[in-house]
């Protein structure tokens, strides 16, 4: 025991056989990654000395005999208990000495550590002697860099931060890759067909275009069930669900494209449910605020749809069909006809400032 005293306060040692170079790790880090059409490489890593602390201490028998059981006790830098399981795959019961390494910890963090030590001592075997003897500061080596993927012109990165001795033993793996879009991890890496580094539980195939998409852009049609990128599908103003473009037809009253679950008899919801209002309804308050010759009919049907209004009107003789964008009440058609016709004929453009002022 007195050798160990000659020893401390601190001494420093290293794993025995604990991997010294990235060349070791290399193997290890690519191992468990497929890319399909690509490569991963090391872009950047570093082999961090991390400390352990080991105390050591002289516990007497009851009986005061010459010989006091040697007992360890691990903790973290920063004083923190250790599982067993940590211990053992980082072979800490198997240490060389570093002689002549310089200290490579502050006075500060010193001081703090011993002090632990000795606080461990007073507060162990209470009807026993206990003799703090010295403190073992361990250098681990941790494998801190990135994982460079490669797939054509595209290319993506992934941090890993893990002990060296754990990976070369299989104990623990390199971070699965992790998908931007998606949020999906996994060890197999692949690219949609535009070039996006992604997962292989993330691909999905657009069944209209064909393309290999991630399935995060792909929304279902209402109408066919098929999953289709976003830009080839449209959203009904009427029934608020997405349908494939080709799969839209024009209402014949609105003349908005809409879904086919929307159109009974070749008129649309909103067509079908015109309601009466009055010129104290904000709706049309604020339509016949923009357009006032429109002061001049009377009898207003209105309905709306996630994008416009559509609105009746007539009079003895004649009737009034407007569609009208909601947000800026741009006149989008314009017709008008007789009531005796079911038909309504289109008010050229040109001649709308003169039905609607």
């Amino acid at each position: 025991m007195s050798c160990l005293k000659k020893l401390g306060p601190v001494v420093h040692a290293a794993p025995c056989g604990q991997p010294i170079s990235v060349h070791e790790l290399a193997p290890h880090l690519f191992a468990p990654y497929r890319v399909d059409g690509g490569s991963v490489r090391l872009c950047g890593c570093s082999l961090d000395d991390q400390p352990l602390l080991r105390y050591t201490y002289g516990v007497w028998s009851e009986d005061g005999g010459e010989c006091p059981q040697l007992v360890h006790i691990y903790a973290s830098a920063q004083q923190q208990p250790i599982e067993d399981s940590l211990l053992a795959a980082l072979h800490v019961g198997e240490l060389v000495p570093l002689l002549g390494r310089p200290l490579r910890v502050s006075a500060e963090d010193l001081t703090a550590w011993l002090a632990h030590g000795e606080r461990q001592a007073m507060g162990r075997k209470a009807d026993r002697r206990v003799d703090f003897l010295l403190a073992t500061v361990i250098w681990c080596k941790r494998a801190i860099g990135k994982l460079l993927f490669e797939l054509g012109d595209s290319s993506a990165e992934r941090a890993f931060d893990l002990w060296a001795q754990e990976l070369v033993d299989g104990v623990t793996l390199p971070p699965p890759f992790r998908c931007p879009a998606t949020g999906r991890e996994s060890y197999h890496v692949v690219a949609t067909d535009d070039g996006r580094i992604t997962v292989a539980e993330s691909i999905a195939r657009c069944e209209h275009s064909g393309g290999r998409v991630l399935d995060s852009q792909l929304v279902t049609c209402a109408v066919t069930g098929r999953r289709v990128l976003s830009e080839f599908a449209r959203v009904c103003s009427v029934t608020g669900e997405r349908v494939l473009t080709g799969e839209l037809v024009t209402c014949t009253q609105c003349r908005q494209q809409v879904s086919p679950q929307a159109i009974v008899g070749g008129l649309c919801l909103a067509c079908r449910s015109l309601q009466r209002v009055t010129s104290d309804d904000p709706r049309l308050a604020r339509i016949l605020g923009e357009y006032p010759k429109l002061d001049g009919w009377s009898r207003w049907q209105l309905a709306e749809t996630a994008s416009v209004y559509v609105l009746t009107s007539h009079s003895l003789f004649r009737r009034l069909l407007l569609v009208l964008d909601k947000e800026s009440l741009e006149a989008i058609r314009v017709a008008a006809g007789f009531r005796l016709t079911r038909e309504w004929p289109e008010v050229p453009a040109e001649q709308w400032v003169e039905v609607l002022g």
